[in-house]
């Protein structure tokens, strides 16, 4: 019951939230466009971290599950 009533609490209060940070918050204008590409560079961020370790991650699972090629076996003669 405690929990439901600091969930309302917050979410009442979700605007004064949504500024994150004092930066953020004060320093740009609402129409300003260095907030999108402040946004945007934010996004862009956080995302490359993990695309990079799933790009990693994806070239080890292809390289040691994918099925051993003929090349690897020895030849007939």
């Amino acid at each position: 019951m405690a929990a439901m009533a600091v969930a309302t609490v917050l979410a009442a209060r979700g605007a004064a939230f949504a500024q994150s940070c004092a930066m953020c918050g004060s320093s740009f204008a609402p129409d300003d466009p260095a907030t999108r590409a402040f946004t945007w560079s934010i996004i862009f961020l956080l995302l490359v971290p993990y695309t990079i370790f799933g790009i990693a991650a994806g070239w080890l699972v292809w390289k040691f599950r994918r099925p051993a090629t003929a090349a690897a076996t020895p030849e007939e003669e």
